[in-house]
């Protein structure tokens, strides 16, 4: 079965090399992934017995193969949404559309499930059950996971399990990163208003100095992960927006700051969120003014299922090669929506090496960044390998 698999894979990699060009050159921000969903509907649509559904969760698209097989389900999900970053690479499928770039390599993902997906069809005898394709909108921030479950992408049949990848330059190209334990962040974001007297910046001493209140906001926002968490614990906050006055003599009755906290367990991302508020009153409230925070969006902790992330590994050993799985892979205090999905069936999420030997690859979330598509063929090797042998989840 893996040597039909390579041949089947590198018959079609050429193909979806194009494909995600073809994605980055349109790349669609959370919630208006049209073009994309309708690219993807494309190329899946002529598969013989496959189940398309549109507009899930806004624009995600969910097909359904094999659905008649009484086997496990095994769920595969790619995001489709881009970044709002401009790009500043002069390749030929740089991105056309001004603000929009896909820095992320969702572009990439998308491409690995629909090679995934285009391999299977011609495999259906040998998979043991149904194996639903995810394509989800707005990874970035919008949650687009929640509005996906919501819309059902997770009935009919429930998946035994759901897997999913993300491209990494930090991680050499023919491995895959793997951790049982908490591996991305719980993450909350937050708007503190800091409120005062304005007042001429010649005669600060007629109003309230909302700038220099919300300074120490930030100073002090800054020790609590320094001397209220435990060392030993991962964790931080982070204040990135300073929104003060708009002219250089002015004090600003209002001072607007947006930033985010993260951390590797729940527990600790709810005493920072409530740490956060004490801290932030009570500083204003010594320089006079007073201020308010307000929380949204966010993703909860991920961390992979134990049978689940071993399968994964497993089955990088069989269709990437021995040892490709780092099961120890380092955390981070990024955070990713797939966390809802195992908030509802077991699953494991993996990193994906698109690190090049030669090094100088651009990060991700970089406005140089671009998927490697050396590792399309590993990805969509993944993909087919987690549902040829989803029966040994049972």
């Amino acid at each position: 079965m893996i040597r039909q698999l390579d041949a089947k894979v590198d018959g079609i990699t050429a193909e979806m090399k194009q494909l995600r060009r073809k994605l980055h050159r349109f790349p669609e921000p959370a919630y208006e992934e049209v073009r994309t969903a309708a690219t993807i509907v494309e190329y899946l649509q002529d598969i013989e017995g496959v189940a398309i559904q549109t507009g899930v969760g806004t624009t995600g698209v969910v097909a359904t193969l094999a659905g008649e097989k009484e086997g496990p389900c095994i769920a595969l999900r790619a995001d489709m949404d881009c970044l709002r970053l401009q790009e500043k690479n002069s390749f030929d499928h740089v991105s056309t559309q001004q603000g929009l770039m896909h820095g992320c390599g969702h572009d990439g993902h998308v491409a690995c499930l629909v090679g995934a997906a285009l391999v299977l069809q011609e495999m259906t005898e040998v998979l043991p059950g149904p194996v639903k394709c995810i394509f989800q909108p707005a990874e970035e921030n919008g949650a687009g996971a929640v509005e996906m479950i919501k819309g059902g992408a997770l009935n009919d049949p429930v998946p035994r399990a759901i897997f999913g990848l993300h491209g990494t330059p930090s991680l050499q190209l023919g491995r895959i990163g793997l951790r049982s334990t908490p591996m991305m962040a719980a993450s909350r974001y937050f708007t503190i208003r800091v409120k005062g007297g304005g007042t001429h910046a010649a005669m600060p001493h007629k109003g309230v100095d909302t700038v220099l209140a919300a300074a120490q906001i930030v100073c002090t926002a800054h020790t609590i992960v320094a001397r209220n968490i435990n060392p030993m614990e991962a964790a931080v906050i982070s204040i990135p927006r300073f929104q003060g006055s708009t002219a250089p003599n002015v004090m600003p009755e209002e001072v607007v700051l947006e930033g985010t906290l993260r951390a590797l367990s729940n527990s600790t991302r709810d005493f920072l969120e409530k740490r956060l508020v004490e801290v932030v009153e009570q500083t204003a409230g010594a320089f006079g003014a007073k201020a308010t925070i307000g929380y949204y969006g966010g993703y909860p902790l991920l961390q992979n299922e134990p049978r689940c992330n071993e399968y994964a590994a497993e089955v990088a050993g069989k269709v990437i090669g021995v040892d490709s799985a780092c099961r120890d892979y380092p955390a981070s205090l990024g955070s990713e929506d797939f966390a809802f999905y195992l908030e509802q069936i077991p699953g494991a999420f993996c990193w994906l090496g698109l690190g090049k030997k030669e090094g100088g690859d651009a990060p991700l979330h970089n406005s140089l960044f671009d998927f490697n598509d050396e590792a399309l063929a590993l990805g969509i090797r993944l993909h087919c390998g987690f549902a040829l042998h989803g029966a040994a989840l049972d």
